[in-house]
């Protein structure tokens, strides 16, 4: 059975028509627009297949057996790092299925779940080669580097979804008071009271809720026209021309 793969895979016009249905595959996954857009992975295949027609080119023109055999061993090398390529970026569109979800529907109990198990699948494969040669244990790395990488991730979708959409907004951050006001043991019941009322309140004001709308977007968006407001105006002015 084994060697009868093997001596299937060692056909040339085999890796030829492996390839042909890898550069379909391709082409369909890049019209996935829920992918992040990259030149480089339009880069990466047509240097793929450069190197493939180079060993077609040599299986075709040589006589030797033994360089015929290593061009279609070569071939098989190219498909099998193609085929990765494409593994993994049919494993990242769900993980950015999940962070696109993570800011349309922050409540939804298990959106985060989702976005940890799609995320750690993503860079398990994605690190795994570099985790055998990292010198320490290959799944203490993989696991240390995905959790970092997701949660990165997640803080980047945030910022970047997460004003434009309103996400960071007076009412979750009331919520967020209400959350930890309710959580206090320490607190008094007639405090709670009260201050669950003046946080009530406190929503309920337009022109207080636009004020601090506002005030989260500037400090999400461009801390630093908070902190150097007459800097970032003297910047501004230079750069327009004013004066």
């Amino acid at each position: 059975m084994f060697q009868s793969v093997l001596d299937f895979l060692s056909s040339a016009y085999v890796e030829i028509v492996i390839l042909a249905l890898l550069l379909v595959y391709f082409f369909k996954q890049r019209r996935e627009p829920r992918l992040m857009a990259s030149g480089i992975r339009l880069v990466r295949t047509i240097i793929i297949v450069i190197i493939f027609a180079y060993f077609t080119f040599i299986w075709a023109s040589t006589v030797e057996p033994s360089l015929r055999n290593l061009s279609v061993f070569g071939m098989f090398l190219v498909n099998l790092i193609f085929l990765y390529h494409l593994i993994l970026g049919r494993l990242e569109r769900p993980y950015r299925d999940a962070l696109d979800g993570l800011t349309q529907e922050p409540k939804k109990p298990d959106i985060l779940r989702e976005v940890w198990q799609t995320g750690k699948r993503f860079y398990y494969l994605r690190y795994s080669m570099g985790s055998l040669f990292s010198g320490v244990n290959p799944i203490h790395f993989l696991s240390n580097i995905a959790n970092d990488r997701v949660r990165d991730d997640i803080k980047d979708t945030l910022r970047r979804l997460g004003v434009e959409k309103k996400l960071i907004s007076l009412s979750l951050m009331v919520g967020f008071m209400k959350s930890r006001l309710a959580a206090d043991g320490s607190l008094p019941a007639d405090f709670k009271e009260v201050m669950g009322k003046t946080l009530d309140d406190l929503e309920k004001h337009p022109w207080l809720e636009e004020q601090v709308n506002e005030f989260l977007r500037l400090a999400t968006e461009s801390p630093e026209d908070l902190h150097f407001p007459e800097w970032m105006a003297a910047f501004e002015q230079n750069a327009t021309g004013k004066t």
